[in-house]
């Protein structure tokens, strides 16, 4: 289980971070010619390529690009086998939208490994996910958002909003958000807790210097940047689009727009 820790509203919040083209189609089977945890595009095996010894977080992406040039297609993805059993799960899932960073790319490969190391019948190990990490926030600068901005307000003319965004190299900051849309963000219910009980607690353990301060501490700074950048793409979702970015929801209903964005807009 993907989990993206972000600040909102002064509550540090828990988001499960799944791909949303991806789709069970087969429950507790078993294959001879498929491997648990294996990623199967067009025949091709991802345990039987070169990919496979990568130790880049990108590589399951690459994969499944290199062997779909040809015949675009979904593709399959087994997860790991059920305790004491040689079943598995296979998902199906879309083709991966088009390349626009390698920072984009490695999350995308977190998220197919994530299916892969997904065990049946069992509660899912957490694993955080860090935008600045990836690098994911490389392109979003202060400069490019500016431009960008000042052609979305001078330029009535949208149709002209690609070429111009070509011309002064902004393509990468709308095409972001059409990679992002590829995943589902669904805030864990009861698994938010104040930004102020967090801050105690760390000034409270800062004395000691414990691992649980240093890892507790990384994960709220985790939580901050997550917001940071999340805030960066949400506001050039607004200025392409006049309206919030709706990707972070919870289960029954969208999740409002961050106070943070707001400040942003202002100081941009």
């Amino acid at each position: 289980m993907l989990i993206l820790p972000i600040v909102n509203k002064h509550r540090v919040m828990n988001v499960e971070l799944r791909l949303k083209y991806a789709s069970k189609i087969r429950s507790r089977v078993f294959y001879e010619d498929a491997k648990e945890s294996e990623i199967i595009v067009n025949r091709e095996k991802f345990s039987e390529s070169s990919f496979s010894k990568s130790r880049e977080e990108s590589a399951p992406t690459d994969f499944i690009r290199s062997k779909s040039i040809l015949y675009p297609r979904k593709f399959l993805v087994t997860t790991k086998q059920a305790t004491n059993s040689r079943f598995y799960d296979i998902y199906e899932v879309k083709q991966p939208p088009k390349k626009v960073n390698q920072g984009l790319d490695k999350l995308y490969g977190k998220a197919i490994t994530d299916l892969r190391k997904e065990i049946p019948g069992e509660t899912q190990r957490g694993r955080y996910v860090s935008f600045e990490e990836l690098g994911i926030d490389k392109p979003l600068t202060d400069d490019k958002i500016a431009l960008l901005q000042r052609i979305v307000r001078e330029e009535r003319d949208t149709s002209r909003w690609p070429s111009l965004f070509q011309k002064y190299g902004l393509s990468e900051l709308s095409e972001t958000l059409d990679f992002v849309n590829h995943f589902d963000c669904t805030v864990l219910s009861d698994h938010s807790i104040p930004e102020t009980s967090l801050q105690d607690t760390l000034t409270a353990m800062e004395a000691i210097h414990t691992r649980d301060y240093k890892n507790l501490k990384k994960y709220y700074d985790t939580a901050k940047s997550n917001a940071r950048i999340y805030t960066r793409i949400s506001y050039i979702h607004k200025l392409l689009y006049d309206q919030p970015l709706s990707l972070i929801h919870a289960k029954q209903k969208q999740l409002v727009k961050t106070k943070d964005e707001t400040d942003y807009q202002q100081a941009a």
